[in-house]
């Protein structure tokens, strides 16, 4: 008998007899349903007694179904509505709202694992308990609570927690952080330091908005998408380095940098949002690799210091007003790869004497 698992969106059908007890087990983790294991052991002889084997419930369980997983020591919980078989915790202290409902069966375990998002408040709460929780944010409650030192055991920090503390000169965020959320720093008008570790896979919209004295960056190899208006507006920012593992640049990234003097675009990038390095008045040197696809509108819009630019070939499309004001531009070649060039493109370009337009061009806007 073939018996069919899923591997990257497609069903793999596996004989299950070449399969030991031990590899039948690690297969059923992956089951969803009580009738899935159920089945499992009506199936054959071999793996009876598979959800014996099991010291933690693979699927989330009620008083019904507990019954089927004899040995289990550690509890998994999914989701607030998982049953937890009378052990309760305080997740929200405002509102004291209890993690429980209607008990059945009481039972003590070893273990209790949380993998649903939960506040650090919640975490120093019960931290004198056999509970461990995986995902773990950081709120703007908690740094008033707790401080600006971030706990080892957040996991995301939150919208809005250190927006504008004007005091904040620096910051440490641990190696747990995964996420850093949107307005997260936006306004910490004195932050000049940070290191983002490369444990962070995004980072939000408006997360440094307003760092005026924040001079220097380094988005790590870990980071995939940078929010619209990351950096806006920090005037003192004079160096960003981006590794390549960064995809797209959001919309406003960089908006009025004005101190902003030089910066590369990676291979990995595919799109340059809107606005993205509109009015950095110093930028003066822009390189950008052979992966871009489209450079959006007001993109480069008063860049009143760049000269020059080249485009790569796997552009197809420049935005309205991408290179509007920029009134030192003189060259700029524009690739066979070019299908639409925007309206006001080249707008008020003061030192640009002539453009040459490839015959790949099919639109061309106003101006």
């Amino acid at each position: 008998m073939n018996f069919p698992i899923f591997k990257d969106r497609k069903t793999v059908n596996i004989k299950m007899s070449r399969l030991s007890g031990y590899h039948i087990m690690i297969v059923s983790i992956y089951f969803e349903t009580i009738k899935d294991f159920i089945n499992l052991e009506l199936v054959c002889k071999k793996f009876r007694g598979n959800m014996e084997k099991f010291h933690f419930n693979p699927i989330p369980l009620n008083s019904k179904t507990l019954g089927y997983f004899p040995n289990i020591e550690t509890l998994h919980l999914w989701d607030k509505k998982d049953e937890n078989f009378g052990n309760g915790f305080m997740i929200n202290t405002e509102k004291m709202e209890i993690v429980k409902i209607k008990v059945v069966l009481k039972k003590e375990f070893f273990r209790i694992i949380v993998w649903f998002n939960v506040d650090f408040e919640t975490v120093d709460r019960n931290k004198n308990r056999n509970i461990e929780f995986k995902n773990v944010t950081y709120t703007q409650n908690d740094r008033k609570k707790f401080g600006n030192n971030i706990p080892s055991s957040v996991t995301s920090i939150g919208e809005y927690c250190f927006s504008f503390c004007g005091s904040l000169s620096s910051i440490t965020i641990p190696s747990s952080v995964k996420s850093i959320g949107d307005w997260c720093f936006s306004g910490c008008s004195s932050l000049s330091s940070v290191t983002i570790p490369s444990s962070v896979k995004s980072i939000g919209y408006y997360c440094f908005y307003e760092c005026s004295s924040l001079s220097s960056i380094t988005i790590p190899s870990s980071v995939t998408s940078i929010g619209d208006d990351c950096f806006s507006e920090c005037s003192s920012l004079t160096s960003v380095t981006i590794l390549s593992s960064v995809t797209s640049i959001g919309g406003g990234c960089f908006f009025e940098c004005s101190s902003l003097s030089s910066v590369t675009i990676p291979s990995s990038v595919k799109s340059i949002g809107n606005h993205c390095f509109n009015r950095c008045s110093s930028l003066s040197s822009v390189t950008i690799l052979s992966s871009v696809t489209s450079i959006g509108e007001y993109c480069f819009n008063e860049c009143s210091r760049l000269s020059s630019i080249n485009i790569p070939l796997s552009v197809t499309s420049i935005g309205d007003s991408c290179f509007d004001r920029c009134s030192s531009l003189s060259s700029i070649t524009i690739p066979s790869s070019v299908k639409s060039i925007g309206q006001y493109c080249f707008s008020e370009c003061s030192s640009l004497s002539s453009v040459t337009i490839p015959s790949s061009v099919r639109s061309i806007g106003e101006k």
